[in-house]
């Protein structure tokens, strides 16, 4: 005979919609109420083209008619998240720079720099062996330098760095994010290892422009998007347990952590899939698309204060 557990979550699993399974978290979800909702945008929002799915608006703004706020968490810069914004109508508050920087319209209203000291031996040892790298310095979009082979992160992503990293003295400014392309496959390990040693939180990540690419996220000790994500919800005055969460990258890991209902794309690989609750679709079969609907029975439909107030 099966054990109790067993049974309450073979139970639970006949309840799942089309396209969604159990994920490696699967017998600690309890199918919270959903208030906010935040996604990621490289391999969740958007693959490789510029603009997202006609699906994935659809969704989106089913999540918003039912009156759950809709935001956005990711690694790129703040540009990077205005054509999902733009496609979506988001009103919510997002999350950047790999948790570094929260945005409220646009305009930044909580942020963590990296210590000065860090950011500059980062941009030294990057120089010093040719590795790419991008820095989010203040409010400008800083590289190593201008290779060929960083080009989508110009045309699809930042639109175009401010200038280069070595014109600027980073013991005097504020470093929110440093990302590591590892084009070549050596820099990867010296990277993380170069992080650690500084005291930086490293996370890898993945962006469908970048097939095969290492991508590392630097920022400083204990930032990561899952403490901006939540921070972000307190300040709304959310709790984490009412999040959902999608993602499918490594630096995912930490929002799936905090939040109530952490979904994993259909793309991630086993790893990230065993640290959300459920997985859907790959990105290629508008896996987000599905998942938003199907979840849709978890966010609590709003009264309108209008009709409240002619019951009233």
């Amino acid at each position: 005979m099966a054990s109790p557990e067993r049974g309450v979550s073979f139970t639970r699993m006949l309840h799942l919609s089309r396209g969604l399974q159990p994920g490696g978290r699967f017998d600690e979800w309890r199918r919270p109420p959903v208030r906010a909702v935040f996604l990621d945008v490289d391999g969740t929002s958007l693959g490789e083209h510029e603009e997202p799915t006609a699906a994935f608006v659809d969704a989106c703004q089913a999540v918003q008619d039912r009156g759950a706020t809709l935001s956005f968490a990711t690694g790129r810069p703040p540009a990077g998240v205005d054509v999902v914004r733009k496609h979506t109508g988001s009103r919510g508050a997002d999350v950047v720079h790999n948790g570094a920087l929260v945005l409220d319209g646009g305009t930044p209203i909580g942020g963590w720099p990296m210590p000065a000291a860090a950011a500059a031996r980062i941009a030294r040892w990057s120089l010093d062996h040719q590795v790419y790298a991008e820095f989010a310095v203040g409010s400008d979009f800083l590289v190593s330098d201008r290779r060929e082979a960083a080009r989508p992160a110009f045309d699809d992503i930042a639109g175009g760095p401010d200038g280069v990293v070595a014109d600027v003295d980073l013991t005097a400014a504020e470093t929110f994010k440093i990302t590591i392309y590892a084009f070549e496959q050596e820099h990867g390990p010296a990277a993380v290892a170069l992080g650690e040693e500084l005291g930086l939180h490293v996370d890898p990540s993945t962006a469908p422009i970048f097939p095969g690419v290492n991508i590392l996220n630097l920022t400083a000790s204990g930032i990561s998007k899952g403490n901006g994500v939540e921070w972000a919800a307190r300040r709304a005055g959310i709790p984490a347990r009412e999040l959902l969460v999608v993602g499918d990258s490594g630096n995912d890991v930490s929002m799936f952590a905090v939040a109530g209902t952490a979904v994993a794309m259909g793309q991630a690989s086993a790893e990230i899939k065993a640290a959300a609750h459920l997985v859907t679709e790959p990105f290629d079969d508008d896996g987000c698309a599905l998942a938003l609907h199907a979840l849709l029975d978890q966010i609590p439909e709003l009264v309108p204060a209008a009709a409240q107030e002619e019951c009233a």
